[in-house]
């Protein structure tokens, strides 16, 4: 069932069905034709719905209506709900996508994609749902006809009520007056005609007459509509509410004639910029059922942009001007400078000309625009004036009023308007010089100027200057003379090279800096924030470049004293380097500690030909429970050296791992033993990640008590000393069954201790057998040969290391030397450990 034929039926009533039915069945066709969703109201569903399932379905074939199916089918109840709901538009509804050809824009000069046609979305979408309206005042202008119904109250010698419907023979019947014929008069005239009939045939009898129920009009919405068609709607809808219904007007479409056409004569124009401009609906006609309200296409379009209030396209209704344009896009912005106006309009051939207008002048205003036009409104130039900018260590930063003579005491009258820790030496005014606006730095003294008032070092500011006031605690100068020193640098030449000067060594913020003009030594050592407590004054260095007549560089030093004005007072060059030195033999506070059983222990500072002999005398000394032997003495420069050959053991042994796993995965057949020494492996890998460097100094403390002149240990800082108490303990570790601790026993030897951990694994490496002394030291049993027995090799303290055999696993090639340099470390820190 197509659209217009679904229209058309409504047209046809069956005699036999009820009126709210015939209108349920209109609704259902009308939404299964797709032009217009509508929204029954309840009773009409419910009346549909008390009808048997029968009838139901015959009157849906009837009408080409299907009917979903429900489990409520086979009782005689429909579950159908006839409800309908309007989406609002998309883009593509609204004929913005480029699949129709309605949503095609405008040609514009130099088309800009922000800018949008204008007015198109006020009726973008539909109403939620559709109802005739019942509840609207009705005009006495009001033209009744057939379908319309009146309301009569009579009252006096007797009081009744009756509703009049007008017939299609336009007239409306009341029991004892007869026929009355209403259709075509105005409802003022009706009223007063009902009026007078009562007044004369019904003596005592006075009559109220209102309306009632109003008809429905058939009205065609055609040309450039969203959704063009024939609609169904009250009869006090004007040609807006059509628009409304129909989804509006495609961009395609004109907004400034809508026409409405009545037995093919056009009787209204209605133009919606009056609508959307002005509020102005007096030409938006009342329709009549067989009305059309047509859509030509849009004309002529202009577009605008810029410091305009409503950018937009806008169509024109005749030839308008570019001061009438400005006006219907809401006029200028605040920052518009329309003096510079420009207008892109295309030519008689292929090209595209711009002219400039001026909008201040009236001739320029009247100028009239041309299909395709594009109008660019520029805005004011961003530039200040009358003002100048204070910026950095200041409580109150930002823009500030000038005037002829402001000095920077003015800006500036007092101390506390600066934050905490200010420099009151040093800061930096940014100056462009007229007419060409090319940058000039210049240093200020703040202390001086608030001392002295209106004196040389109260500078007279200039509009436009940048006024830096700098903290001496923080690093902000150094970004703002980066900036500064970058836009120098980019107007330097060969003639005029960049002006700046460097500073390094014991200031606060070393680096470059902008030269000012007099810049002296001293002023330079201030912008760098001043000297550090580590700067050594009696002699500076300034290097200078200079090139001759011939372009040959030519370089010099000067000695400064900086305790010398002369020095201090010394003007410098463009490039010119000062090196502040330090102090000799300067050095930063160093501290030693000392723990355990030391008389008095704590971190003690320390010189540089201090001993650790000297330090025990400071200390007191060692107490009664010290065991000498067992003395764990840890240097930072050596813990730093044994993280990083950990660090290298532990991606060695990752490399040979994964390439012993390559070449057993490439053999045919591999053995179990093989995969177990790849476990091993692992394992070791796994104590490396696991063990942390000690940084521990095997020393003797027994010859550093005794004060021995060949065996001195000079301290560094951050070196310490931790002497244990007496020990009465022996540990076993590495490839025994057992490794565990256990108490000393002077008969024993260093099997003994092995044997009662257990014996030793399969792995183990009886050779190579070790013991870590309590004080850190390595020793082989069968190759010394400095003790007279086997038992006086093991004291209190000690630890005996049974280490890997590499030579059982020879799928890793680097565990021979690995597991020497592990044991001796990480088993050595484990000695540490069990003190």
């Amino acid at each position: 069932m197509d659209l217009n034929n679904s229209l058309s039926f409504r047209n046809t009533r069956p005699h036999k069905l009820p009126l709210t039915l015939w209108l349920l069945i209109t609704l259902f066709v009308f939404v299964s034709a797709g032009a217009h969703a509508l929204q029954p109201s309840p009773q009409q569903i419910e009346a549909f719905k008390r009808l048997p399932a029968s009838q139901q379905s015959q009157l849906a074939a009837q009408y080409g209506i299907d009917l979903p199916q429900s489990s409520n089918a086979a009782s005689g109840s429909s579950s159908v709900q006839p409800t309908v709901s309007v989406m609002p538009l998309t883009s593509k509804a609204a004929g913005s996508s480029s699949e129709s050809p309605k949503a095609d824009a405008p040609k514009i000069a130099s088309p800009d994609d922000r800018l949008m046609p204008f007015g198109y979305d006020l009726f973008a979408g539909s109403p939620t749902t559709f109802a005739p309206v019942h509840d609207v005042p009705v005009s006495s202008d009001y033209v009744l006809g057939p379908g319309d119904s009146l309301k009569l109250n009579l009252y006096g010698k007797e009081n009744s009520f009756h509703e009049l419907a007008i017939d299609t023979e336009g007239k409306a019947y009341l029991a004892d007056l007869g026929p009355m014929s209403l259709a075509g008069l105005t409802f003022a005239e009706a009223k007063q005609a009902i009026v007078q009939t009562i007044d004369q045939k019904m003596i005592g009898v006075k009559a109220s007459v209102s309306m009632g129920a109003l008809r429905s009009i058939r009205v065609f919405v055609l040309g450039e509509a969203n959704l063009p068609g024939s609609y169904v709607m009250s009869s006090l809808s004007t040609m807006t509410n059509a628009l409304v219904l129909s989804g509006g007007v495609a961009t395609s479409g004109s907004l400034r004639d809508i026409q409405l056409k009545r037995k093919g004569k056009v009787v209204r124009s209605f133009d919606l910029y009056d609508l959307l401009l002005k509020g102005d609906t007096s030409n938006d006609a009342q329709l009549r059922s067989g009305d059309v309200v047509f859509i030509p296409p849009v004309k002529a379009s202009v577009g605008i942009r810029g410091e305009i209030k409503r950018p937009a396209i806008y169509e024109l209704a005749k030839s308008e001007t570019v001061d009438q344009l400005v006006a219907i896009a809401g006029g200028y912005t605040a920052s518009a400078f329309p003096e510079l106006t420009k207008i892109e309009r295309y030519g008689d051939g292929d090209e595209l000309q711009v002219h400039e207008l001026d909008l201040s002048k009236q001739g320029d205003k009247q100028v009239r625009l041309k299909d395709g036009d594009m109008l660019s409104i520029p805005s004011v130039l961003s530039q200040q004036s009358g003002i100048v900018k204070l910026l950095g260590h200041v409580h109150r930063s930002g823009v500030q009023s000038w005037k002829p003579g402001l000095r920077l005491s003015h800006l500036l009258p007092r101390v506390d308007l600066l934050k905490p820790n200010a420099d009151l030496n040093f800061g930096l005014i940014k100056r462009y010089t007229k007419p060409h606006r090319r940058l000039q730095v210049v240093s200020f003294n703040l202390a001086k100027a608030l001392n002295a008032p209106g004196s040389e070092h109260d500078l007279v500011l200039n509009e436009l200057d940048e006024v830096h006031v700098f903290g001496l605690y923080e690093s902000s100068r150094n970004s703002v003379a980066s900036e500064i020193l970058d836009e120098l640098r980019a107007q330097a030449s060969i003639a005029t090279p960049s002006k700046e000067v460097a500073i390094g060594g014991n200031v606060r913020y070393p680096g470059a800096y902008p030269l000012v003009e007099g810049m002296t030594v001293e002023q330079l050592i201030h912008a760098a924030g001043g000297l550090t407590e580590k700067a050594f004054q009696l002699r500076a260095e300034l290097s200078r470049t200079d090139f001759d007549s011939e372009q040959k560089r030519i370089q010099s030093r000067f000695d400064l004293n900086l305790t010398d004005a002369s020095s201090l007072s010394k003007v410098l060059n463009s490039r010119d380097t000062l090196q502040i030195k330090t102090i000799p033999e300067w050095a930063e506070s160093e501290m030693v500690t000392l723990r355990g059983e030391v008389r008095f222990p704590g971190a003690y500072p320390i010189y540089k030909d201090d001993t650790l002999a000297d330090l025990l005398k400071r200390a007191g000394g060692l107490t009664d429970y010290a065991y000498v032997p067992g003395a764990v003495f840890t240097r930072v420069e050596l813990k730093k050296q044994q993280a990083e050959r950990l660090a290298d053991m532990q991606r060695r042994l990752k490399e040979d791992i994964a390439k012993a796993e390559l070449t057993l995965a490439n053999q045919s057949t591999t053995g179990d033993a093989k995969q177990a020494d790849l476990g091993e492996a692992q394992k070791l890998l796994d104590q490396l990640s696991s063990t942390s460097a000690t940084g521990r100094l095997v020393v003797d403390l027994e010859k550093v008590i005794e004060e021995d002149s060949g065996y001195v240990i000079p301290l560094q800082d951050g070196d310490e000393l931790y002497v244990p108490t007496k020990k009465n303990s022996v540990t076993i570790v590495g490839e025994v069954q057992l490794p565990i601790s256990q108490i000393y026993e002077r008969e024993l030897d260093y099997w003994d201790y092995i044997n009662r951990s257990g014996g030793t694994t399969d792995k183990a490496d009886e050779e190579r057998i070790y013991i870590v002394k309590a004080n850190g030291a390595v020793e082989m049993p069968e190759t010394s040969n400095w003790f007279a027995s086997s038992s006086s090799q093991v004291s209190p303290g000690d630890t005996i290391v049974v280490p890997l055999d590499a030579d059982k696993v020879d799928q890793v090639i680097l565990w021979r030397d690995l597991s020497q340099i592990f044991y001796q470390i990480a088993l050595g820190a484990a000695a540490v450990g069990s003190l």
